[in-house]
């Protein structure tokens, strides 16, 4: 190595700084992708979730494949509140915080963005979708607005000015129980006109929610997509549903215990019964691995557990918190024949990485979310695509 007068190194012999994990992040998202866009068919998938850092991880690690299949429906939540160490945010600095984060690692992809729970309680506010769309404007984040049928006049106008300034068209998020009463049904195309947009400009996303049945999912999926009106008249049509439950908390440490992936399945069978009476068929929503509605605030670190999609099933197993409990589980999960091989994601490489180091390091709820998301994510993407 060459060295000066004073017997150090000389700057001709160093080597150039390692780059860090969000330098890393930030490369592969500016890597081409040929995405969809804003128009694609039942062969796509719209991924439901809140704007969180594991969440735009898990997306920004796909696949060019995967990531090319994918569309994230983002729900913005509330700044967590202040604490005794944290003064908390202000929304304009948690907005940027966030808006910053997605413009970096999902660059200019495609997103839907839902405002449902500014302020808390399912009211959203027409000031803060304002604030919202501002900084993402900004931030040039390719959203789409998302509006509801339900919302109030004064939100249907702040999202009304944001489809005229940014162009991208809305979606409109309906839950099942709006199909309930048939004098609902004429609202839908009427918002398209107090929004002054055209049919081909509106994402329908018809959201049965947590519905853990197969059969509901079918029957009831299969009864809203029949009661919308002109369904071929629209840019997308999907039909989302959850599986996975609220908590885990109550579930046994040291097993394997399957959840069926009931959304995955009971949008198949309504796929091959529209197939066969030769309807539109919807693209496929759900909530990846995790519970859809209010954020909540958990007030204790979950002890580790890891939540692994399967064909038909999500394996969970849950860990005590002493340490090394997730390296003991992702042990086990590496021994098992649902296991994808390293190789299959980011996500599998991670888990497969932590069942094989020293460390007794847990690590941190979040990355087990990353590394899980990741995997679900890519397993529904190779699913999709190999659809008939």
């Amino acid at each position: 190595m060459p060295t000066n007068k004073s017997g150090s190194r000389s700057k001709k012999g160093k080597k150039p700084p390692t780059p860090t994990k969000t330098a890393l992040r930030i490369a592969r998202a500016q890597l081409p992708t040929a995405h969809a866009g804003l128009v694609f068919n039942h062969k796509h998938q719209i991924f439901i979730a809140k704007l969180k850092r594991g969440e735009v991880w898990a997306l920004n690690q796909l696949s060019q494949s995967a990531k090319a299949a994918v569309t994230p429906l983002f729900e913005m939540w509330p700044p967590n509140p202040p604490t005794q160490t944290s003064p908390g945010k202000t929304l304009v600095q948690h907005t940027t915080d966030l808006m910053q984060m997605l413009a970096t690692e999902w660059t200019s992809l495609p997103c839907y963005l839902d405002t449902l729970y500014l302020p808390p309680g399912g009211v959203p506010s027409p000031q803060s979708a304002q604030t919202i769309f501002g900084i993402a404007r900004a931030a040039h984040v390719n959203a789409v607005p998302v509006t509801s049928p339900f919302f109030a006049q004064p939100y249907q106008q702040a999202i009304r000015s944001v489809i005229a300034t940014d162009g991208r068209g809305v979606m409109f998020r309906i839950p099942a129980n709006f199909f309930n009463n048939p004098q609902n049904v004429p609202a839908i195309d009427n918002l398209a006109t107090v929004l002054g947009v055209a049919r081909d400009q509106v994402d329908i996303l018809i959201d049965l929610q947590y519905r853990p049945d197969l059969l509901s999912v079918q029957q009831v999926g299969e009864f809203c997509l029949n009661s919308l009106p002109l369904v071929n008249e629209w840019r997308t049509v999907t039909l989302a549903s959850g599986s996975f439950p609220e908590s885990i908390s109550n579930q046994p440490t040291g097993q394997w215990i399957p959840f069926d992936r009931n959304d995955w399945l009971g949008w198949n069978n309504v796929l091959q019964q529209r197939t066969a009476s030769q309807l539109r068929l919807p693209t496929y929503g759900d909530y990846g691995i995790r519970c859809g509605g209010e954020p909540q605030v958990i007030p204790n670190t979950p002890a580790p557990n890891l939540r692994y999609a399967g064909e038909t099933v999500i394996w969970v197993r849950r860990g005590d918190k002493s340490n090394g409990s997730m390296r003991a589980i992702c042990g086990d999960l590496i021994a098992q024949e649902f296991y994808s091989g390293a190789q299959f994601s980011v996500g599998d490489a991670e888990i497969a990485a932590k069942a094989a180091t020293t460390s007794l390091a847990n690590g941190s709820p979040e990355q087990w979310i990353q590394w899980c998301t990741n995997h679900h994510l890519e397993l529904t993407a190779s699913q999709i695509q190999n659809l008939p």
